[in-house]
């Protein structure tokens, strides 16, 4: 039998600024776009974190590596007009490569230290069956870099930043692309926007893909929605910080 955490559930829309991880350049629109967008619209400000150089998914096998980061570039910012995203960064760590867990949380440690969002998102790294090591590193460095922020005996990859922190309370962590969601956000009024960021991932999907990616999608949501009291969702795993240890 599963056992929830007995600490209660953070609500994400008292968020004011909000550090979105993310594996890949069109995973945060994909998992929580719709989310993300009524964040902005109650006032929140979105800081979007791409861990990745997102290069092993370009459809254009031929095409060089300076136009598909430009490319890759244009989609993102494009999209990221259209949900309200603040800031982009990118760590431009290799897509689908070998890389060391610490130094990923290290990184993420740092954004968090110098940002100070109240609330971050990324992938669920425990969902099952998830065969993508860029999901559940990102994920788990995420998870590990929001336990130990105020611990400043552990460093981040910056020691400027470190020096100058300031240790302050971080509401909760929300893990989008899981099977064992505690939250549907109805994302009926924000739908539209979210398919509408979803179609500038050009470098990436052809027409087709995209129009099966939307399908997916609804057919994701109505299966989230089957008895909730609206039209679209999105489903998330929220946790106090204190429940990421020892199963609190």
């Amino acid at each position: 039998m599963y056992l929830d955490s007995i600490l209660p559930v953070p609500d994400i829309f008292t968020a004011k600024k909000v550090l979105c991880i993310q594996p890949h350049y069109d995973d945060n629109d994909i998992g929580a776009g719709g989310t993300y967008a009524r964040l902005v619209r109650d006032g929140a400000e979105l800081i979007y974190l791409t861990v990745t150089d997102d290069l092993m998914g370009v459809v254009d096998v031929t095409l060089p590596e300076a136009q598909a980061r430009a490319a890759l570039a244009r989609d993102q910012q494009r999209a990221g007009e259209i949900i309200g995203v603040r800031e982009q960064v990118q760590l431009d760590y290799p897509d689908a490569g070998d890389r060391p867990t610490s130094a990923l949380r290290d990184d993420i440690l740092k954004y968090i230290r110098l940002r100070k969002p109240d609330f971050i998102f990324s992938p669920d790294p425990w969902m099952t069956y998830e065969a993508h090591h860029d999901h559940v590193q990102t994920g788990l460095a995420a998870a590990e870099a929001v336990m130990f922020a105020n611990l400043l005996k552990i460093p981040s990859s910056d020691p400027e930043v470190d020096v100058n922190y300031q240790p302050y309370e971080i509401k909760g962590i929300a893990f989008y692309y899981t099977r064992e969601p505690n939250l549907v956000v109805d994302i009926t009024a924000t739908w539209e926007t979210k398919l509408a960021a979803l179609q500038c991932y050009e470098t990436q999907f052809t027409p087709e893909a995209l129009q099966e990616l939307a399908m997916a999608l609804m057919g994701k949501s109505m299966q989230v929605c089957a008895e909730k009291a609206f039209q679209f969702g999105e489903p998330f795993k929220v946790l106090h910080p204190s429940a990421l240890h020892c199963g609190i």
